[in-house]
């Protein structure tokens, strides 16, 4: 592995991505919007029991934008941005949450179908799909030709539906069942931020969280090498 420096274009790079997380890390109209519409088709695709419902609603869910911005920020150690990205996805959470608890209310299912029950049992599955979506996504940011997979990677990986399932089935009473639903939103998400963190492929000559932290203006940090 050979020392290397961070290039201007590198960091006009850089520049651009920070800016470009920054603005995906507020809590704006949009994200509320898309928020609630993403939960309410969730929420009725899970109680109609169809998986093309819940798919288009993965599609729509704009959760994986503050994702995005706080895997970022970690590289660069910006811990204010961080909290702020993160504080965008819980708000997006607590809305979802209590939205389909309100929907569940007003149906009050006895039972429920398959989509619904087959997200109460996270398995180590689970979680390398997370990792390997996770990776891929942060990719995909970085190469802009790629940018046409973050479709796919939102249905792979979805946040949305688990934390639906979550509202419904407290709802209901169904504590266990929703603890399960819980683990496996938990489980993507970690899944995702840590697959985040370590992207595959060179982009623009540099990759990785080094080349991140390279551009980063923390003092404590200084340029390691990139690969």
């Amino acid at each position: 592995m050979s020392m290397s420096t961070v290039q201007p274009d590198d960091t006009s790079r850089l520049d651009a991505l920070r800016q470009e997380f920054e603005h995906e890390a507020s809590f704006s109209q949009v994200f509320v919007v898309l928020t609630v519409g993403a939960t309410l088709i969730a929420t009725l695709g899970l109680l109609a029991n169809s998986p093309g419902v819940v798919i288009g609603a993965m599609v729509v869910a704009p959760w994986i934008l503050p994702l995005q911005a706080m895997a970022f920020e970690i590289l660069r150690g910006r811990l204010p941005m961080f909290l702020r990205a993160f504080r965008t996805l819980m708000l997006g959470v607590v809305i979802c949450m209590l939205l389909a608890m309100a929907v569940g209310h007003l149906v009050a299912f006895p039972s429920f179908g398959s989509e619904v029950m087959n997200r109460t049992s996270p398995n180590l599955l689970d979680l390398g799909v997370a990792l390997v979506a996770g990776a891929v996504a942060m990719y995909a940011k970085l190469r802009k030709d790629a940018i046409s997979a973050l479709a796919g990677l939102a249905i792979a990986v979805a946040l949305v539906p688990p934390m639906c399932v979550v509202g419904i089935l407290l709802a209901s009473s169904f504590w266990m069942q929703a603890y399960g639903a819980l683990l496996l939103f938990a489980t993507n998400l970690l899944g995702i931020m840590v697959g985040r963190w370590r992207p595959w492929e060179r982009s623009n000559g540099y990759t990785g969280a080094a080349c991140f932290r390279a551009g980063s203006a923390s003092p404590a940090w200084p340029s390691p090498p990139c690969w």
